[in-house]
């Protein structure tokens, strides 16, 4: 028995169905599977970005690579399904979607990172669902975690006041430059959802490097700190108390920083909890 499903605009072939050997090409992607209860399918997992997360072993899945795994690697899972969470988790030639297809392997790729999609993130975590959902025989389970994510959205709407939302800096990566999103990034969505604004929703960019001084001016009221294992927010932290210019902004001085792990800031099922999270740490005293 086999699947056809659509993806990214395109229809797909799933050979096996259900697929019993998964290859999770991002931690996000690995925990999609692991939340519709695959995790027994799951062959191997790659690119951890957490902060504290095992390098050998995620969940009982092996790590098969610290970044992206070479070709090589990746087809000694024998692979019958690859889940990717960003666009660069699928190479050229024989790591390519196509590629895998050519070779009778599945590939999935996370629908809010499909080549020009929509800002509609939620609507895109739903999406996940209902497809690999169906493609794993879990629709029980995608249906239990998509109520969950609408109940959580609803419960912190309800939190948020009525008053000018705060303004939040979000600090991606401090590695070259003060790295944050603009309006078509998911933290942009994740904030207002939790009745936030983010500092650079204005700006029509999924990237936005701003500097010092432009950070200074726009003077946010709490910075978002993600931590990763490639910029993790002590190291940010430390940057921001440190510096001349930056320690002198308000949410430094007084302590409105919110470290939170880098994958809880992508689209994923535990979204809806994390907004919730937002929104009562943004509406404690203190905040």
């Amino acid at each position: 028995m086999a699947d056809d499903y659509r993806n990214c605009g395109e229809t797909w072939h799933l050979p096996a169905s259900p697929p019993s050997r998964i290859v999770a090409l991002n931690q996000h992607a690995a925990d999609l599977v692991l939340a519709l209860g695959a995790g027994s399918a799951l062959a191997g997992v790659a690119y951890l970005d957490d902060t504290g997360v095992p390098q050998t072993e995620y969940f009982g899945a092996p790590v098969i690579s610290h970044l992206y795994p070479s070709s090589e690697v990746l087809y000694a899972q024998k692979p019958d399904l690859v889940v990717g969470g960003f666009a660069t988790a699928f190479g050229n030639g024989v790591t390519s979607r196509s590629g895998l297809g050519r070779n009778g392997v599945a590939s999935y790729l996370l629908e809010s990172a499909c080549n020009g999609h929509s800002r509609d993130y939620f609507e895109h975590i739903r999406n996940d669902l209902l497809t690999l959902g169906a493609l794993l025989h879990k629709q029980q389970r995608a249906t239990e975690l998509r109520n969950a994510l609408d109940a959580d959205l609803n419960t912190a709407k309800a939190l948020t006041g009525s008053g000018k939302p705060r303004s939040v800096f979000y600090l991606d990566s401090e590695v070259i430059g003060l790295d944050s999103e603009g309006r078509r990034g998911f933290v942009t969505t994740l904030l207002a959802a939790a009745g936030a604004r983010n500092l650079f929703a204005d700006i029509d960019q999924y990237r936005v490097t701003v500097s010092r001084e432009t950070l200074l001016a726009s003077d946010p009221d709490v910075i978002l700190l993600a931590d990763a294992q490639w910029s993790p927010a002590s190291r940010k932290r430390q940057l921001l108390m440190q510096d001349p210019v930056l320690s002198t902004l308000r949410a430094v001085r007084e302590g409105r920083m919110i470290d939170i792990p880098f994958t809880h800031l992508l689209p994923t099922p535990g979204s809806g909890r994390v907004v919730l999270e937002l929104a009562q740490q943004l509406s404690a005293s203190g905040f």
